[in-house]
């Protein structure tokens, strides 16, 4: 080791590592003493110990006891297990386990028939592989250097080896076999998986609430549910499915999607899992008004579709023609159906949730008049005064004067 490297040893970069962590996805650890590290990696990364003979603790620390300084190897093991292992400076830095590509089950079945694996360990390896985060290797590479720059100044070179390693052909012996979490684990997340869309589809969010509690207690390996971004996207998807067996329209449920993909996107990057888990709370309490709101309605499928429609696209003035298009039947029959189950027309009901939103915005916001007209659909500020006079009896000005 030379003196340069003792000295930019002192600022060993912790709050680098952790982000890091947070950025990838997978374990980054930095450790003084070889043999432990290599003991805790051998744990948690092999599958079985003589198909990955390089994973072994012994194989491990010669590794790290021989890694050239600023030199950046990528272990990469037969089963598809990636460590990446530097020195920096008197400690030992790795990234991993972590896996560079997902597996399908028939590439799975002919990697284990190469190595003499009988069969009955394709479930078994199929959840081994699925423990690890899905990384690409040159954002390891990156995120490596990034690390040696931060320790030994950012003029320091650096190199990359890959170490391809070779395994044994063998017939592995059943045993228990890690994979993404306990068996245990696994039967609570899919169980509260379940409850949480059951309460969505009800439009029930203190349900929906408690179970996102309980899933976030569910010890969770590093995965898929905890890598940035992908996580938050799952519950996502998971919620729109559940409003649409609740019964909330397309159109609605892909609003509300649409409307939580962007931030949510912004809070999976967002290394602070809480953060992330505000947004999803967010999403299913909008989810689940929208659901409850619409299974309240006393109004057959089809009215409910169309008073959807108006509070979707309330700023816009609603064709019945193009509703009634769009929804499959005659223009006649809907307005039949509509002003039988509601008692007005399709335009009296429209400029009713128009006056009764505006309403809500003059007492809650301190927009001007003018603008709240604008954003219920009434560009002409005069006209807009009539139609809530006609609804509420009074200008939206004396409406704004109430006591509260």
């Amino acid at each position: 080791m030379t003196d340069s490297e003792g000295s930019g040893a002192s600022r060993t970069p912790d709050d680098g590592v952790a982000l890091l962590a947070a950025v990838l996805g997978c374990p980054v650890a930095v450790a003084e003493d070889p043999a432990a590290l290599a003991a805790d990696l051998a744990g948690a990364s092999a599958f079985d110990a003589a198909l990955q003979p390089s994973l072994a603790p012994a194989a491990l620390r010669q590794l790290m006891e021989d890694a050239e300084p600023g030199v950046v190897y990528e272990l990469r093991d037969p089963l598809g297990v990636m460590l990446t292992l530097f020195r920096l400076g008197p400690a030992v830095a790795a990234i991993g386990p972590y896996t560079g590509a997902s597996l399908h089950a028939d590439e799975a079945e002919s990697l284990l028939g190469r190595l003499g694996v009988p069969g009955s360990q394709l479930q078994p390896y199929r959840m081994y592989r699925a423990r690890f985060a899905l990384v690409d290797s040159e954002y390891v590479m990156r995120g490596a250097q990034a690390l040696l720059h931060a320790v030994r100044g950012s003029g320091v070179a650096v190199e990359f080896r890959r170490i391809d390693a070779a395994a044994t052909p063998r017939t592995l012996r059943p045993a228990a076999v890690p994979h993404s979490a306990s068996l245990a684990a696994i039967e609570d997340r899919y169980a509260v998986e379940r409850d949480y869309m059951a309460a969505v589809t009800r439009g029930d969010f203190r349900d929906a609430s408690a179970a996102l509690g309980r899933m976030a207690a569910i010890p969770q390996h590093p995965g898929y549910l905890n890598t940035p971004y992908l996580g938050a996207t799952i519950m996502r998807i998971l919620t729109r499915v559940a409003a649409l067996e609740g019964g909330l329209p397309p159109v609605s449920v892909d609003a509300i999607s649409q409307t939580y993909a962007q931030r949510l996107h912004s809070s999976g990057h967002n290394p602070d899992r809480a953060h992330t888990q505000r947004a999803v709370a967010a999403m299913a309490a909008d989810f689940c008004r929208a659901v409850a709101r619409h299974r309240q309605r006393p109004y057959s499928r089809l009215v409910r579709r169309v008073v959807d429609e108006i509070e979707l696209h309330l700023s816009d003035h609603v064709s019945p023609p193009e509703l009634a298009a769009r929804l499959g039947v005659s223009p006649s029959h809907l307005a039949r159906r509509f002003k039988a189950e509601t008692g007005h027309t399709i335009a009296q009901y429209a400029a009713l949730e128009r006056t009764h939103r505006a309403a809500h915005l003059l007492t809650s916001t301190d927009q001007p008049v003018r603008d709240i007209a604008a954003y219920v659909g009434y560009p002409d500020a005069n006209y807009f005064v009539k139609a809530f006079r006609a609804t509420h009896g009074m200008t939206p000005t004396q409406f704004r004067a109430l006591p509260s």
